[in-house]
């Protein structure tokens, strides 16, 4: 079986640079020290559950490299990079029958996959008004989470006015038939602040993606973005914002966000229309249209409240509200349903290490009507952040998203989990986590990992 890629990596950079010792070489004395801090994690994780009467288990192995260089931005440069990879360990990616946890891991050629998300060398103040330079694989500053190989440009105009310029080739991790350089994004934002609680952005991002020609056609597509941020006053905070697909309206956000402190309570509320279909775009902007099709117009209500009683005690109460529009017909990922919950909280229960919060939910959707509960208790070894902890509950979801099943949706699914996190010392940490989900099907989800902070 061959060793996954990142833990070879990690395995070999560790013996060049111990930890502690991640710093340039010294010729002469820099201006600037250079160090490297970062995170290495590897996880594995086994799923099984019954079908036909036959057990069935998958087992993986995930893991995560981190690296950012630090010290003074102020001159010099910077690096950053965040990789993954995942290795099946039970070869089964060529599955030609039905697998109830098959999933996008199991369509390479290969058991095993890596990723790169982020590999960038920022340059810091290079030119006067630039402030900023990066190259290499990186995320955008757009308003999606768009993914690309190219340049990203930070620029100071004014004291209150600053731009973002970003262009490159597209990285389409999971795209069938995708070609380095086929496709290509670029995009601007602006950001003003006319005064000082008052802040206004404008995005503008420009995508073409080519398609196979059995696949789908080649998409070009616009998205203009403009938000509003506005504080009034120290405890209110306000936001709303507006986006255009291709020249029509695709969706709008209002939030708002006010604290009373005298009081120990804070209420937030947010507000979503969806106003034209979901349907295929280019990859940045429907990266599951292949799985979920297209999504149908709707509107969204959430409300959140919570209150302080004091050191001991908190009271969450909440709820949500999704309506399709238009009376569209349900479907598999087009739901209609409203939720409301209230949680509370009490810290010192039977010992100063303990805490529990108790869960009440309320589910509507169509004609009918659920009632559940729910627990959290987490139990700490000794005080400190870096303690052991025991953490046991349960929740229920009317639906629930997943791949292991054909849809991808499964409904009315109590989860109970049992989860610990261990700190060993010496920048180690061991993690173990148990998921039990009861429901049409049932699945247990063992999760047990170690992460190392240098």
């Amino acid at each position: 079986m061959k060793a996954p890629i990142l833990t070879a990596f990690f395995f070999a950079a560790s013996a060049v640079f111990p930890p502690g010792s991640l710093e340039a070489a010294e010729a002469e004395p820099p201006r600037e020290p250079f160090r490297l801090k970062g995170s290495f994690s590897a996880d594995y994780h086994i799923r099984t559950t019954e079908v036909s009467g036959d057990r069935v288990s998958d087992n993986d192995l995930y893991e995560k490299l981190r690296l950012d260089s630090i010290g003074s931005p102020a001159k010099g440069y910077e690096f950053h990079l965040l990789a993954t990879a995942r290795q099946d360990l039970d070869s089964d990616q060529d599955e030609t029958g039905f697998f109830p946890f098959e999933d996008i891991g199991d369509t390479y050629d290969r058991s095993w996959t890596g990723y790169v998300y982020e590999g960038h060398i920022d340059l810091n103040n290079p030119l006067p008004h630039i402030t900023q330079l990066r190259l290499g694989r990186q995320a955008g500053a757009a308003e999606e989470p768009v993914f690309f190989d190219g340049l990203v440009a930070d620029l100071t105009v004014t004291q209150n006015l600053s731009l973002t310029l970003y262009g490159g080739a597209s990285v389409h991790q999971y795209e069938l038939e995708y070609d380095w350089g086929s496709d290509t994004l670029g995009g601007a934002r602006i950001d003003y602040f006319p005064f000082r609680r008052t802040k206004l952005s404008l995005d503008y991002l420009y995508v073409e993606d080519e398609r196979d020609l059995f696949l789908g056609t080649d998409q070009q597509n616009d998205l203009l973005s403009f938000k509003v941020h506005q504080r009034l006053g120290p405890s209110l905070r306000t936001m709303a914002g507006f986006r255009y697909l291709d020249d029509e309206p695709r969706d709008i956000k209002v939030r708002a966000i006010k604290s009373f402190l005298d009081a120990g309570m804070e209420l937030s509320l947010t507000y979503f229309r969806q106003s034209r279909e979901q349907n295929e775009l280019s990859n940045e902007l429907s990266p599951f249209y292949d799985v979920m099709g297209t999504s149908d117009p709707f509107e969204s209500i959430d409300m959140k409240l919570r209150k302080f009683f004091g050191r001991r005690y908190t009271l969450d109460v909440g709820y949500f509200y999704r309506d399709l529009i238009k009376d569209r017909e349900e479907s598999a990922f087009n739901r209609q349903y409203e939720r409301a919950f209230a949680m509370f909280g009490i810290n010192d229960v039977l010992s100063e290490r303990m805490s529990l919060t108790i869960i009440g939910e309320y589910w509507e959707t169509g004609d009918t009507e659920y009632t559940s509960g729910g627990l959290d208790a987490e139990y700490s070894l000794k005080r400190g952040r870096k303690s052991t902890k025991i953490i046991a509950g349960t929740y229920y979801s009317l639906y629930k998203y997943d791949y292991y099943i054909l849809l991808g949706e499964r409904e009315r699914v109590q989860t109970y989990y049992l989860k610990t996190k261990m700190p060993i010392g010496m920048g180690l940490t061991m993690n173990a986590r148990y998921e039990y989900e009861d429901s049409i099907e049932d699945y247990h989800t063992l999760r047990v990992g170690v992460r190392y902070d240098f």
